[in-house]
């Protein structure tokens, strides 16, 4: 695409040309005028042409662009989606081992309680036989 001063500058001498194309119709025979009308109107049509194939190519180029950008913005979702699920992944993972290891927590407790449980059960049938032998020696 050509600088938008350049295309100002090839504005400007088509609109000079036109004014003096005007101008030297007023003298020119009739037939000579219809013929720059249809030369005219020709090169209109192909300068019509052109800014159609223009607009479509960029057109074209836009909507490359746009499925090109949409298409990063669905890969970057992805790898966003990705890493959160990852994440969510590892905390349930450290949230299982936690609950893991508390439930081995509580077991060893209950364990260390029944040690103890074991050990005031024989301790307290000792002093029973205990007591029941020194109730014995009494009578």
């Amino acid at each position: 695409m050509k600088p938008l001063s350049e295309q100002l500058k090839e504005l400007s001498d088509r609109a000079k040309k036109a004014e003096d194309d005007a101008a030297a119709a007023r003298t020119e025979a009739r037939s000579a005028v219809q013929a720059r009308a249809d030369k005219l109107q020709a090169d209109a049509a192909q300068r019509k042409t052109q800014v159609d194939a223009a607009a479509a190519s960029a057109k074209d180029t836009v909507a490359e662009r746009w499925a090109s950008l949409q298409a990063q913005m669905k890969a970057n979702v992805n790898d966003i989606k990705a890493d959160i699920a990852a994440t969510k992944a590892e905390a349930e993972a450290n949230r299982a081992e936690r609950k893991a290891e508390r439930a081995e927590d509580n077991a060893a407790s209950a364990i260390a309680f029944a040690y103890d449980a074991i050990d005031y059960a024989e301790s307290a049938v000792l002093d029973a036989v205990i007591a029941r032998a020194d109730a014995d020696t009494v009578q």
